[in-house]
Parts: structure tokens; sequence; C-alpha cells
């Protein structure tokens, strides 16, 4: 995949194991909100991740886990503005409206970094003309681990459903606890639509519920009821 160099101008940095990184936008980049592409440093294999930024931002934005002795991230974390990083010039993803029925509740799913692909979306005004609800439900294993983007999906006008896992929490567990205690009993492939982006046991279990009520995966060729992401970032 063909990379260009692009400059760090931002860093943050929420958790022990969580940043953000944010980078200059040249004006012929282009990508679609809920797309991905590989990025690199110098002396590093290069590693998908999702665009959280929208496609009409100024500026490119990752999300990034930090991987025990990973072959990127190890590194990645300690990239400060001016540095340079390599990122691919061909954006891909199943996570776009475009693979997704339009209209009605449009449902994101989504566990620990995998929240990424749904911010880019999500800033994206596009994303909002097109379905008539939206609810994120977004599982981590502790509330720390909210603070990247909690504020920003509380201000977002959707329906924002935090849950998690390892500390006391107003929605403690993971998100298949509430909905097997209900909170999709009444959805269906006619009036909602779902996108998936988490660990593959997350993902998997999603797709079950969905297969069993009657939903059609999308594909590139096809477009269905639910969508996931099977790209991730693992180092």
């Amino acid at each position: 995949m063909q990379m260009r160099e692009l400059e760090v101008v931002e860093v943050t940095h929420y958790t022990d194991k969580l940043f953000r990184i944010k980078l200059e936008r040249p004006r012929d980049y282009r990508f679609i909100a809920g797309e991905f592409t590989m990025i690199g440093l110098e002396d590093t294999p290069s590693r998908a991740y999702s665009f959280t930024s929208g496609p009409y931002d100024d500026f490119l934005e990752f999300y990034s886990i930090k991987v025990p002795n990973g072959p990127l991230t190890s590194k990645l974390k300690y990239i400060e503005p001016g540095k340079l990083l390599k990122v691919g010039e061909k954006p891909t993803g199943t996570l776009i409206t475009a693979n997704l029925e339009l209209g009605g509740h449009l449902w994101l799913m989504a566990t620990g970094t995998g929240i990424a692909p749904f911010i880019s979306l999500l800033r994206d005004p596009d994303t909002y003309n097109q379905f008539d609800k939206i609810t994120v439900c977004w599982t981590v294993p502790k509330i720390r681990d909210l603070r990247s983007y909690n504020d920003f999906l509380e201000e977002c006008e959707v329906e924002y459903f935090p849950t998690v896992t390892r500390e006391d929490f107003k929605n403690k567990g993971r998100i298949t606890k509430f909905i097997d205690e209900g909170m999709w009993d009444n959805i269906t492939p006619q009036t909602d639509k779902v996108m998936i982006c988490g660990s593959m046991p997350f993902n998997n279990d999603i797709k079950a519920i969905l297969l069993e009520k009657g939903f059609t995966e999308a594909t590139k060729r096809t477009p269905g009821n639910f969508a996931q992401e099977k790209a991730f970032v693992g180092t």
C-alpha cells in the first residue's frame, strides 16, 4: 500500500493504555466516514486504524490502545507533535452507511477502541440525515476508559448508552446483558440497522443475536441490515 508521511500536531493520553493522535490533513486526502487505513512508523509494521476524524474535518485523527510489547504501539505511544506518521493512501472498510439499507433506527455497537469508526460517522452531518434515530452503545472495562469521547457522545444528537464491566457504574456489564434484559426485544430488520465494532467475541455474539432475528449482514457488494468491521488493531 502506498503511504505518505504526515506531521503529528497533537497527542492526548487518556489513560496508561489509551491515547489519541491528531495529524495534519493534506487537502487531497479523502476518506469516507467509518473507514480505516494503515498507519505505521519508519521502523514498525503497519496496522489498520479507523479514522475518528470526520470526512470534512481539516485534520486526521486516530484512537489507539497501547499493547504491551506491540511492534507498533510500543513505539507509537511515544510519538510527539512534530514527528511524522506514515498513513496509507487508500482507506477502506465495511462500516460506511453506503453498505446499509438506510432509514429507521441506527445502532452503533462498540467495545473499547472499536468506538473509533463511529466517532467518524457522528462527525459526518450526512449520517444524521440518513436515519430517524441513532443509538450508541459503548462497553469498556473501567470508567476512565470513556474519557476520550464521552463528552463528545453526550453532546451528539444521539441516544448514548455507555456500559462498564469492571467497576460500579450506572450501566454495569456487557451490552449483551442489557440485550438479554430486553433492550432489543422489539428491533426488526425493517425498522433497525446495526453496525458492530469490537472484540471478535463481542462481534460474534451480536452477529448471532441479529441473525436469529432475521437480519442480513452487509457486504461491499450487497447492502444489508447490519455491518461489522473485521480489521482490528492488535499490536
